[in-house]
């Protein structure tokens, strides 16, 4: 479980590195790898901010959007809480693609069944 987002690019780009990397491995045998945006990662959640953003650790696999991407591409799913985005002020037509409001109770649900990497 890695958390952060833009004030912690290098965790940022860590969790969603290791997201496309279980969405490969795990997605095969289970239901799936979620990456769920909670308040700090939840400004990822909005079109284009995450364009912008380069880890400088992990400068090499691209810009934060580029590393989501490969996650998203390998299979992972997203997820943002509810509360989270409505309190950023992200209006669902700024949602990145394939976005799902899920609060909580989904979270809880997937222990045991499902990777979830909290952004």
């Amino acid at each position: 479980m890695v958390t952060h987002a833009d004030d912690d690019l290098d965790r940022a780009a860590l969790a969603l590195l290791l997201a496309g990397v279980d969405a490969k491995k795990i997605g095969k045998e289970n239901s799936g790898v979620t990456i769920w945006f909670t308040l700090q990662g939840g400004k990822l959640c909005r079109k284009g901010a995450a364009e912008k953003l380069t880890s400088p650790v992990f400068k090499k696999f691209g810009t934060l959007a580029e590393i989501l991407g490969g996650a998203v591409k390998s299979g992972a799913k997203l997820a943002a809480c509810p509360f989270c985005v409505d309190f950023l002020e992200i209006k669902k037509t700024e949602y990145l693609d394939g976005l799902e409001r899920k609060g909580g109770d989904y979270v809880a649900a997937q222990v045991g069944k499902a990777d979830v990497i909290w952004m």
